[in-house]
């Protein structure tokens, strides 16, 4: 075996690898994950050097027009990043891009090698798709399913009867990918090669072997529960229907019958999956509303399209460039996209996605691409060797099908950056160029001539080496940033296991463990200086430990907190498009008392995100520092009717607060009544007047709850204690709320019901080691015993130490996958939410937030 052909053979092997590894569309972005990715491209990129300088072999290139698709794609994606204002974030993407068009010239070399013998390289990838499916189910079945259904037994010992649901994202199967339109994706690109395999078995072993494979492919395809996945196996079924119909002229009967039975069994999969029908609804009720008063999945693809739009519309003849989009995403963000969509690394469509990251320049690329893929339908069809050789026919039609299918969900997603989709594309596109070059005779290869292969072997010898020493600092960075974040889970770890009276002889050694950990992530950071992860999760968890610690004194925990607060400020001043690193740096300005900065930061914090929690708020504290009480209150006023339910929070028994908290009360009460005058026959205007009526006593607000309906009516009653109105409450409570009723009126099972209650709204089996939970519940029936009526119940302040009061920070979910590093911490933010538990818990939906 030749050197290149061993090299070639371990690129290979790296598809195969994060084609099966679990969750491997996150862990490609984990140390050392990352740069096993990295090194199967670049033997694909030695391979294809090695081969460009051997002048006694041919150098293939695609022909029929697709080495057009590819250079114009090069050409944008160097533009791009020369122009692009995170240049260093676009050079990283753009370096994959290249690799994976290197790889595609090298497996079309590899074909070219084998003759025309493409058979086992289709086998290969069908074997590998094979292995996909049955390793996708197993995992589901055993770490998705079975869980799910062992929970929703226990929860059906508590009276919740649950039904699996594929709404829930938990429930859909994204193994191995890590998401399931990332398996639906690969899907497309597997089935129609499985297909074209059982129609050219000579065996009858071999085609049930590829017949199984698909009907387990299609299992599987169902419980991913992907929508664009289904739209793309439509598009296939609809093709191949096409297909059938114009060779199978003279058994047409058979042909329809086969057709309906295949729209049918399409129909039924879509029918039987409660989240498919769901797509079908609003689509239908899509049609001419508004998108801003949308809700779901389409108004999240609204708002990324929007944004998408937006961006290249900015940047219209080279776009933002490769890997822009995340650190632009929430400058474009809309207004009108509320709390939905908060942060994006890809735009859901790859449409959209190339437009905002690539502009004109990216549509050129793709139509020459389609027009490529269009004229290799029309060559080969015109072809007399093509039609000669069935064998091929087949092969074509199932690569034209692949690209079909995905073609059609790539218009719902952008996948093209997970190294299953990407590989499969390439071998699916070489297969296809290299059937092209046979059967048309656009034979294209840079033949044994040193002029101009030698400068071109010379030119992509610089450019790799270039490449290479561009990369060797971004990986030390991602590998000391991984090692320091070991350091610090040790340092955490260590205060966990020391008590408040060891501190002091602790800190020394937790010291040393975070001086490393600061030491690896500042040479990440010197390293990689384009980077706004590291300084982020640097300055972030110094600033965490140093509120961990309380109220130490130690000038080691403070220097931690102010060190944190310089840290993030230099990551906003690598990207400063990214509220969640305003929001910190306002919230730490402000715990050192620096409340003129901390104004600016949740300022500009509001300026991406208007509506996100406790921006509004902390704006509000820091005028109040500074004596602007009108705009504080103006402040805090804005954050209540983003949030009605915060007007609820013991926060407001604070003593500073309470002053301000009539005034506040008078302007949401304004605020809401204005809405209501604006649109009388808005229930959630009406609610939610109704419900801050009650909260603050007024008297005529029992009767504006019983006029609201739903939750509001049921609660209505309680106050008023009406047991006849009641009397199906009492006999079978159905829900949370109406179980802590029933528990109010039936003292001899209040313990029981409320633990029920608990269950219901939690949608969680009560275990017995949840301390918390048990605490929650025996609270709460200790109120009941010491309060007067259900409305003192509920409305009546608690001590601040009372389980009742739940005090917690939000996490950033999803924040590493979106910053495309999840070595580190998953940050949370420094406000500390404080919710009453009967509310949070019972009555929620009586504070809706639209």
């Amino acid at each position: 075996m030749s050197t290149g052909g061993l090299i070639v053979q371990l690129g290979i092997a790296a598809y195969i690898l994060f084609t099966l590894l679990p969750d491997s569309s996150t862990q490609m972005v984990a140390f050392p994950w990352v740069l096993l990715w990295q090194v199967g491209l670049l033997c694909f990129a030695i391979a294809a050097l090695l081969k460009l300088w051997r002048w006694d072999q041919p150098f293939y290139l695609l022909g029929n027009g697709l080495d057009w698709a590819i250079g114009t794609g090069v050409v944008t994606l160097g533009l791009s990043t020369i122009f692009s204002q995170f240049p260093d974030q676009s050079m990283w993407y753009s370096l994959t891009a290249f690799g994976y068009a290197i790889a595609l010239y090298v497996t079309n070399n590899l074909l070219h090698r084998r003759g025309a013998d493409i058979l086992p390289v289709l086998r290969f990838q069908g074997i590998l798709g094979m292995l996909v499916i049955i390793e996708s189910l197993g995992l589901w079945i055993t770490q998705s399913w079975l869980p799910q259904l062992n929970k929703f037994a226990k929860l059906q010992a508590w009276g919740l009867n649950l039904s699996y649901d594929f709404s829930d994202i938990e429930s859909r199967n994204g193994f191995p990918m890590g998401h399931q339109n990332y398996v639906a994706g690969f899907l497309m690109l597997v089935l129609p090669l499985l297909m074209g395999l059982a129609i050219m078995a000579v065996k009858r072993r071999s085609r049930l072997l590829w017949l199984g494979a698909i009907g387990l492919g299609l299992v599987d395809l169902y419980t991913t529960s992907s929508r664009g996945g289904f739209l793309g196996l439509g598009a296939m079924v609809i093709y191949g229907i096409i297909l059938a119909l114009w060779h199978y002229r003279h058994q047409r009967i058979l042909v329809i019958g086969g057709s309906i039975g295949a729209i049918v069994g399409l129909g039924i999969l879509i029918n039987a999956n409660n989240r498919l029908r769901s797509l079908i609804v609003g689509l239908i009720n899509s049609f001419g509303s508004n998108p801003a008063q949308g809700g779901g999945e389409l108004f999240f693809r609204a708002i990324a399209a929007d944004v998408g739009w937006r961006i290249g519309l900015e940047h219209w003849l080279f776009g933002a460039g490769a890997g822009s989009v995340v650190m632009l995403y929430q400058q474009y963000r809309p207004d009108w996209a509320a709390r939905e969509a908060e942060i994006l690394f890809q735009l859901h469509s790859t449409p959209v996605h190339l437009w905002a990251e690539l502009g004109l320049g990216g549509v050129i690329t793709v139509l020459c691409l389609l027009v490529a893929i269009a004229s290799f339908w029309i060559k080969l069809h015109c072809s007399q060797t093509w039609q000669s050789q069935p064998q091929h026919q087949v092969i074509t039609y199932a690569l034209f099908a692949s690209l079909l299918g995905y073609g059609v969900l790539a218009i719902t997603d952008y996948q093209l950056d997970v190294p299953a989709i990407a590989g499969g594309l390439v071998v699916i596109l070489a297969m296809l160029a290299y059937l092209g070059q046979i059967h048309t005779g656009d034979w294209v290869a840079l033949g044994n001539h040193k002029q101009p292969r030698f400068w071109l072997a010379m030119l992509a010898t610089v450019y790799l080496f270039g490449a290479i020493a561009w990369l060797v600092p971004v990986n030390r960075a991602w590998q000391a940033s991984s090692v320091g974040f070991i350091y610090l889970a040790r340092a955490k770890n260590l205060l966990a296991e020391t008590t408040a009276a060891e501190i002091t002889t602790a800190l020394p050694e937790v010291n040393d463990l975070v001086n490393k950990f600061q030491e690896r992530l500042k040479l990440a950071h010197q390293l990689a200086p384009w980077e706004p992860y590291y300084p982020y999760q640097l300055g972030w968890n110094l600033a965490d430990l140093a509120v961990g610690m309380g109220n130490q004194k130690e000038p080691q925990v403070q220097a931690w907190q102010q060190e944190g607060l310089t840290w993030i400020k230099t990551a906003i001043a690598v990207n400063p498009h990214n509220e969640a690193m305003y929001n910190a740096a306002a919230w730490l300005s402000y715990q050192q008392g620096l409340f003129a900065d901390a104004e600016t930061y949740f300022r500009q914090g509001l300026q991406l995100h208007p509506l996100k929690r406790s921006l509004s708020f902390g704006l509000g504290l820091s005028l109040l520092r500074q004596n602007k009480v009108d705009q504080a209150i103006a402040a805090m006023v804005n954050e209540v009717i983003h949030d009605p339910i915060f007007i609820t929070s013991p926060i407001w028994n604070n003593p500073s607060l309470q002053p301000l908290y009539p005034q506040i009360v008078t302007q949401v009460e304004s605020a809401y009544s204005n809405a209501l005058n604006q649109a009388p026959s808005n229930p959630s205007a009406l609610l939610k007047l109704a419900s801050l009526h009650w909260w603050i006593g007024k008297p005529d607000a029992v009767n504006e709850l019983e006029r609201s309906g739903g939750s509001a009516k049921l609660l209505a009653d309680a106050i008023k204690n009406d047991r006849k109105a009641l009397s199906s409450v009492l006999q079978n409570p159905q829900t949370a709320l109406e179980l802590v009723i029933a528990a109010w009126l039936t003292p001899e099972q209040r313990p029981q019901l409320l633990e029920r209650a608990y269950v219901f709204a939690t949608a969680q089996p009560l275990l017995e080691n949840d301390g918390m939970a048990i605490a929650i519940m025996k609270a709460m029936g200790d109120r009941m015993g010491q309060v007067p009526n259900f409305d003192q119940w509920l409305r009546s302040p608690v001590p601040d130490n009372s389980p009742l009061v739940m005090n917690y920070r939000r996490a950033r979910v999803g924040f590493g996958v979106v910053s495309r590093h999840i070595d580190g911490v998953i940050p949370v933010d420094f406000f500390n939410v404080s919710d009453r538990a009967e509310i949070s818990l019972f009555l929620r939906d009586l504070f809706p937030i639209l």
